[in-house]
């Protein structure tokens, strides 16, 4: 089994928000009026949103997922693994949103 190296355990919401930022302001570079601000906002914003799965799937996840007690290491990549399938489609969808609200466009008429 891939052994998952103990920094992407930990900066993982970073490290998926920094992705999803940088994904979305390399395919829409050019309707992006503001980049500055859709860099700062996005990143922020989805930190958040994935901090809060986290501490959500923290909760909803059982120690024991895999079946062996709570100080296995495969607890800790599995649960990793499922919050990560839940963080990765909302950052994306998050991240989209708010690159299609910083320019002035059909988006933001009434």
């Amino acid at each position: 089994m891939v052994r998952l190296p103990q920094w992407l355990i930990v900066f993982w919401p970073y490290l998926l928000s920094a992705l999803v930022v940088a994904l979305w302001l390399a395919l829409l570079w050019r309707r992006i009026d503001h980049k500055l601000e859709f860099v700062i906002v996005a990143f922020v914003a989805c930190t958040i949103a994935n901090m809060a799965i986290e501490f959500f799937c923290a909760y909803l996840v059982p120690l024991d997922v895999a079946g062996t007690p709570p100080p296995d290491i495969r607890n800790v990549r599995l649960r990793f693994l499922i919050t990560a399938a839940v963080q990765a489609p909302v950052a994306l969808v998050l991240g989209y949103y708010i690159a299609a609200r910083t320019r002035v466009d059909r988006w933001q008429q009434p």
